[in-house]
């Protein structure tokens, strides 16, 4: 990954015991930067911060945090800004999906994964845009994904709605937002080999049926190839870019 320049700036990123979100905390980290990482997960969670701040010598907290318990994000950005001294980038990448036919999702199901991928990128949002409007500076990078663009065979009803959701809540914050210079942004993934995509990447079927007819790339994703979109985004090459959502799929919005 080509290193950015965030020498000294504080990010926050939720979901951050595994998957991309680790590997968003490597990204920041090898760039600079001091980071704030919030999981359920707690001891993976201080397995990661370990790890950044060891291997790259920068500041990282591990702050045990629900993401669906309003409390528990106040706590998080409360205690960033109270250890790092303030907030400039906030990764909202906590998320999940449950897999059902429509007639047998609950309305838990639909609560559960709204709350967990939508709500909770709203009241973190809310939090750190209380530290970052009196600075008049900030950049929040909203996790979507190319099921925010349409729709497969998997059925996930809610997971695609939320991840809609989140691409037009991220434009209508980058219009609200944009007057103080806090920068909105969301990138969409497709699939990357984490524990929530593996199972479909490496069933022979599925990935021959729905994942590789629509990667234009000759090859599948590796982890680490989402850390430039997240660094980009939040650095000043990114300063005039706001309200968009940056597809890292292998060419699937191409189709």
């Amino acid at each position: 990954m080509t290193k950015y320049n965030l020498d000294g700036k504080v990010v926050i990123i939720t979901g951050a015991s595994g998957g991309l979100g680790e590997q968003f905390a490597h990204a920041f980290a090898e760039s600079g930067a001091n980071v704030a990482l919030g999981a359920r997960r707690d001891r993976l969670l201080k397995k990661v911060a370990d790890e950044v701040s060891d291997k790259y010598k920068t500041k990282s907290l591990s702050i045990k945090t629900d993401v669906t318990v309003e409390s528990d994000i106040i706590n998080l950005v409360n205690s960033t800004v109270k250890e790092l001294g303030t907030v400039d980038v906030l990764v909202n990448n906590a998320g999940m999906y449950i897999v059902k036919p429509l007639i047998e999702q609950t309305l838990e199901d639909w609560h559960t994964v709204m709350d967990v991928n939508l709500t909770s990128a709203f009241l973190a949002t809310r939090e750190v845009a209380k530290v970052m409007i009196p600075k008049k500076s900030g950049s929040i990078i909203n996790m979507s994904s190319t099921f925010g663009f349409g729709a497969t065979e998997f059925t996930e009803v809610s997971y695609y709605a939320s991840k809609g959701a989140l691409v037009t809540m991220t434009k209508a914050l980058a219009v609200e937002l944009g007057k103080y210079n806090i920068r909105v942004n969301a990138i969409a993934p497709g699939f990357f080999p984490t524990a929530m995509s593996i199972g479909a990447m490496e069933d022979k079927a599925i990935s021959a049926r729905v994942i590789k007819p629509r990667t234009a790339l000759p090859m599948f994703a590796e982890n680490e190839w989402i850390r430039g979109a997240a660094c980009f985004l939040a650095s000043d090459d990114a300063r005039y870019i706001t309200g968009h959502t940056l597809a890292v799929d292998g060419g699937w919005l191409a189709y």
